[in-house]
């Protein structure tokens, strides 16, 4: 194949790829059909399936893919931080929020596509959804244990801490997309406030 040909195809899937996020974000799995996509994108459901295997592939390939890249991403971000340093955890924080509101910022449809569309496809879907959000709690329970361990913090669960942190997270850049009462900066300070008000919650002797 050309290198021609090859940036012509490069440049149909992303095509589909970005008609298929906006439709899945606005009108969720379930009530967009491959047809409402090949009509979207003006394209043939012949080419559909020449990239796809059908609309869970699809679906699974946008949103399951790129937001464990962000995962990974975020889980770099927290690996130097010195956790004794109350302004090295402020700075881990702003960094680690800000390269999630830059992904949002750049593809809003992904976090309304995993809130809104992902579950209901089917059992092992909804399964593999879920636990791209177990792992993101699973990360910052690993972090919380070895604070534990290390005397830091003491008296939480760590699997609930992560949780609720990222259950807090959500919530948070779903009301950022949808109400926009509130700016990217006031909702990453928020954030930031709130992480440390939880931490410092069960700061140690030693911790503090």
């Amino acid at each position: 194949m050309s290198n021609i040909a090859k940036k012509r195809r490069e440049i149909t899937r992303e095509l589909i790829f970005d008609t298929a996020r906006e439709l899945f974000s606005k009108k969720g799995y379930h009530n967009t059909q491959v047809m409402d996509i090949v009509k979207a994108a003006g394209v043939s459901a012949g080419t559909f399936y020449n990239y796809f295997n059908d609309k869970r592939d699809l679906f699974e390939q946008i949103t399951i893919n790129s937001v464990e890249n962000l995962r990974l991403h975020l889980k770099l971000i927290r690996e130097p931080v010195d956790i004794w340093d109350y302004h090295d955890r402020r700075k881990t924080l702003l960094e680690m929020y800000t390269a999630l509101f830059d992904f949002v910022d750049s593809h809003p449809q992904q976090l309304m596509m995993i809130l809104r569309g992902s579950f209901g496809v089917d059992k092992e879907f909804d399964y593999n959804s879920w636990n791209y959000f177990c792992n993101l709690a699973h990360d910052l329970a690993e972090d919380t244990t070895r604070w534990i361990d290390q005397g830091i913090i003491d008296g939480v669960d760590p699997f609930l801490f992560g949780h609720a942190a990222v259950g807090m997270a959500l919530q948070v850049l779903h009301s950022y997309l949808m109400e926009k009462d509130a700016s990217r900066k006031e909702c990453i300070k928020t954030l930031i406030v709130c992480n440390m008000a939880m931490f410092e919650a069960y700061l140690t002797d030693k911790g503090k």
